[in-house]
C-alpha cells in the first residue's frame, strides 16, 4: 500500500479523476442537447398528427444514420428519449 501514497500516484489519480469528470460533464451536456432536439422533433411531429410509433421509428432512423452500425443500444436510446419527452410534456402531448 505504500506505493499508492507516492506523489506520482496521487497526481495520476487526480488527473484521471479530472479527465473522467470532464468527459462525464460533456456527455451529460450532449445528452441534454440531444434530448431537447428529440423533444422539439416529437412536438413538431405530434402537431402534424404523426403516431408515436412513427416518431420513435424516425428517431431510431436518425440516430442510426448518425452512428455507423446502429444496434439495439441506438433503438433503446431512441425509445428512452421519446419516453422522456412524453413524460416531461405529459399534459401537452397526449397523443405521443
Amino acid at each position: 500500500m505504500k506505493g499508492y501514497q507516492k506523489p506520482e500516484y496521487t497526481a495520476l489519480l487526480t488527473e484521471i479523476n479530472n479527465a473522467l469528470a470532464e468527459k462525464t460533464n460533456a456527455a451529460v451536456g450532449d445528452r441534454i442537447i440531444l434530448r431537447d432536439a428529440v423533444c422539439a422533433y416529437a412536438a413538431a411531429e405530434y402537431a402534424r398528427g404523426t403516431s408515436l410509433e412513427l416518431v420513435i421509428q424516425s428517431v431510431k432512423d436518425i440516430l442510426g444514420s448518425a452512428e455507423q452500425g446502429a444496434n439495439a443500444a441506438t433503438d433503446e436510446l431512441a425509445r428512452q428519449l421519446v419516453d422522456w419527452c412524453r413524460e416531461f410534456h405529459r399534459g401537452a402531448y397526449t397523443g405521443l
